[in-house]
């Protein structure tokens, strides 16, 4: 009987006593002391593409152990980059209860960055910052330089390629009236067409870069580019001595209707109206004739974008120069094109 109560009241004991110890536990953990207040010093280099390696931070706030970044996001051009600094606490501290209006920002480098979300937990906090934009600051993002005519009166213009440049505009000036305006990836044009078109006077471009993001830079203008009667001709263009009277790859002249033209690409054919025709067809001298996206005449075998159909155009020198040919044996007596000039597979 006293053994049995002994082992009750040593078993109550042992059991007050793990009670008392978990408590003890409990209580030393919820006496960390919180970290009131939080201040992040950062210091970075703003470029487009710029990583976790760009960025420094640091902290000496009262019971921060630990400052780091996690992580960059939108590091485009023209973009804001976000940057995820990881905070530790001390052993004996805890970010439970710290203000979120208390966690504040030094930008050291003076552009601007500002904390966008502040998340915590007892042993941890997440602070995302933002960053100013990558161009910031930056006066030669975007800018295009070198912009020049091509030698011997050539009516290519070249540029330097930019920094971060997706496209480029490019606007054509005639005696300061705007002619043509087109949008290109690469760094050259040729205004061969427009300047045939509009034919004597003096030429300029205006060129501005465009990020992939929509940013756009400032405008940069050419020299000028002088168009006389000579350089109109080497052109192909139209002139007090070749128009109208032009004799074309069908072996006819022109008369009033219009003027066949060679250049050093290929022929092309300029209507009375000053007009000429691109990616269709025409009919001339009673001959169909069909003309490419910069007005030239095509030979040899061409699909058509309308119909699907194959039609050959004559390569042969002389009167037959282009022609659509019908009811007979082409290219080498290889193949057959019917009355409408269709190449027929039956034959």
């Amino acid at each position: 009987m006293i053994r049995n109560h002994i082992k009750k009241v040593a078993s109550v004991v042992l059991t007050a006593s793990m009670i008392l110890g978990m408590a003890g536990v409990a209580f030393a953990r919820n006496t960390k002391t919180v970290v009131q207040n939080v201040k992040i010093k950062i210091n970075y280099d703003l470029a487009p593409g710029m990583n976790s390696g760009n960025i420094d931070v640091d902290s000496d706030s009262t019971g921060v152990d630990s400052v780091t970044v996690s992580s960059i996001t939108n590091t485009d051009f023209g973009k804001k980059p976000k940057v995820t600094i990881k905070v530790k606490p001390d052993e004996d501290y805890t970010f439970k209860g710290t203000p979120s209006g208390n966690v504040t920002l030094s930008d050291a480098t003076g552009k601007g960055a500002t904390i966008s979300k502040v998340s915590t937990t007892s042993g941890n906090m997440s602070i995302t910052v933002t960053l100013p934009k990558t161009s910031a600051g930056d006066s030669g993002a975007l800018e295009v330089n070198d912009i020049s005519w091509g030698d011997n009166d050539s009516p290519v213009v070249t540029w330097e390629s930019a920094n971060y440049a997706k496209q480029y505009e490019v606007k054509l000036y005639r005696n300061n009236s705007i002619k043509d305006n087109i949008t290109t990836s690469g760094t050259s044009y040729d205004f061969r067409s427009k300047i045939r078109e509009y034919g004597k006077g003096s030429y300029t471009v205006k060129i501005r870069a465009a990020a992939s993001n929509g940013t756009k830079g400032n405008w940069t203008e050419s020299d000028e580019f002088d168009v006389d009667e000579d350089v109109l001709a080497s052109l192909g263009g139209q002139t007090s001595s070749n128009g109208g009277n032009g004799t074309g790859p069908n072996g006819s002249s022109a008369g009033n209707t219009g003027a066949w033209l060679k250049d050093n690409v290929g022929w092309w054919y300029i209507n009375a109206d000053r007009t000429y025709t691109t990616n269709n067809w025409q009919q001339i001298g009673g001959n169909w004739y069909y003309f490419d996206n910069r007005g030239y005449m095509v030979t040899g075998w061409l699909k058509s974008p309308y119909s699907g159909k194959w039609y050959w155009l004559s390569t042969e020198g002389g009167s037959n120069l282009g022609k659509m040919l019908t009811n007979q044996w082409v290219d080498n007596n290889r193949y057959y094109v019917d009355g409408s000039g269709v190449w027929t597979q039956s034959r």
